[in-house]
């Protein structure tokens, strides 16, 4: 008699799973996305911007017209590009919250695979180059802030052993911290400790490094684009 009590629940525990996975089965798959640029509204080239991850710029997008509550959260690439390839079929606004003077938002009706570009304006500008001569780098930059009233509180250099670059500890090897707008950033990697000790990941990845400048205004940080030297 026990055994049949256990084996009648073991049955009707099993119909019940059964019931909830058909029941998970029965939403439809997402049949949409979307792709895009964050573009800077005057010189129309894509915003540099951090790394994806704890320092990323999140892109959230809030459906329009129905009943869902939750906003689609996702990281945007550190060239300033966007993209979600699993997202429904619907009427959305897009916000982005980064290193902008103005809001970056805007409303786009998403129908399959949907290109969809931005524009905003970021705190500052920045131009960088970089050379490699004799165990040294150097960055030559400008920070260009986009308003006359807005002050540059500190720039920053950094190297990284991989192409993600920015302020992030996890996302530079050496930091350098300047108040001079206008100038250059030396690196001395031949007497640098964190580089003579990593230096088999350098080697490994085509004896390349990556070097960024950032600027800080208001708390917010743009960047340059990442510029990968060959040692």
């Amino acid at each position: 008699m026990k055994k049949n009590i256990i084996i009648s629940v073991s049955v009707c525990l099993l119909l019940m799973l059964t019931g909830c996975i058909q029941g998970l089965d029965n939403y439809d798959a997402p049949n949409g996305g979307i792709k895009g640029l964050i573009l800077d509204e005057e010189t129309n080239n894509p915003i540099p911007l951090p790394v994806q991850g704890s320092t990323g710029v999140i892109v959230k997008m809030y459906e329009q017209n129905t009943n869902a509550k939750q906003s689609v959260d996702f990281y945007a690439k550190y060239d300033g590009s966007y993209e979600n390839s699993k997202i429904f079929n619907t009427e959305y606004k897009v916000v982005v919250d980064g290193p902008f003077v103005e809001p970056c938002e805007g409303t786009i009706k998403v129908n399959g695979a949907t290109s969809f570009d931005l524009r905003t304006t970021p705190f500052s500008r920045i131009e960088a180059s970089a050379n490699y001569s004799e165990g040294i780098i150097t960055i030559q930059y400008e920070v260009k802030p986009t308003n006359n009233s807005f002050t540059v509180d500190n720039v920053f250099g950094y190297w990284n052993f991989a192409p993600g670059v920015d302020d992030g500890a996890a996302n530079y090897a050496k930091k350098v911290t300047t108040k001079d707008i206008k100038g250059q950033i030396s690196f001395d990697l031949k007497n640098d400790n964190v580089f003579k000790s990593n230096e088999y990941k350098i080697i490994s990845n085509g004896n390349k490094i990556y070097v960024r400048i950032g600027a800080a205004i208001k708390g917010k940080i743009n960047y340059s684009t990442i510029i990968a030297v060959q040692l």
